[in-house]
């Protein structure tokens, strides 16, 4: 699984819209081309399970990969394709040995510390953020400043062809581009396709932006 870009989900965006938005992007790029890391973290176990089922269906239609934020257990079970790791969701080797050896893991990297330990651990992947200034949907949500392009350039060159790297925060259709120049494999977004009113022509050209490099 190497999608190009990676929505990341947001209860604010509601279950129906979430949907919408990935049945858009994924029919507007190739298959294989988007992934979906479904992230909830307030949400309760069995009303989780029923929206990742439903996404589990949504993307294997589409051919688009489904991830599970921090749940090994709930990504084995409705047969996502992995798992992404934040602060406190347990280590990469605990995530395989539940989803299996060749399960995608993620790992959040806000830092070259953390990039050089996603490596270590044998990560898949590594979400590197924030590149540019962001604020999460919340309008409660604290401005998050911005690390820059070098912060890809740096976990590119820690990285090397043994991960791959995603460029997370305040990433768009306009500097997409730039996030792949630097050394980013793809994209992580929210805001930029879920609130966007026409998602599949936006995540078009941040697709063809990505493959243009």
């Amino acid at each position: 699984m190497t999608a190009r870009i990676i929505i990341v989900t947001d209860p604010v965006f509601g279950d129906d819209g979430i949907v919408k938005t990935v049945e858009a992007v994924a029919r507007a790029i190739p298959r294989g081309g988007l992934c979906v890391q479904l992230r909830d973290k307030q949400r309760a176990l069995v009303s989780l399970r029923v929206f990742a089922s439903r996404l589990r269906l949504v993307t294997r239609q589409l051919g688009a990969s489904l991830v599970i934020n921090g749940d090994a257990r709930l990504a084995r079970d409705v047969g996502a394709d992995g798992v992404h790791l934040g602060r406190g969701s347990g280590s990469v080797a605990d995530a395989r040995a539940v989803c299996g050896e060749r399960a995608w893991v993620s790992v959040s990297a806000h830092s070259d510390k953390a990039v050089r330990a996603a490596l270590k651990d044998g990560a898949t992947a590594a979400l590197v953020s924030p590149v540019f200034e962001s604020r999460p949907p919340s309008v409660y949500a604290e401005v998050k400043e911005g690390r820059g392009l070098d912060a890809l350039r740096s976990a590119r060159a820690i990285a090397g062809d043994k991960m791959l790297v995603y460029a997370l925060g305040g990433v768009d259709a306009d500097n997409a581009r730039a996030c792949a120049e630097a050394g980013a494999n793809g994209v992580a977004v929210v805001r930029a396709l879920l609130a966007c009113p026409e998602p599949g022509l936006v995540g078009r050209a941040m697709h063809d932006a990505l493959a243009s490099r």
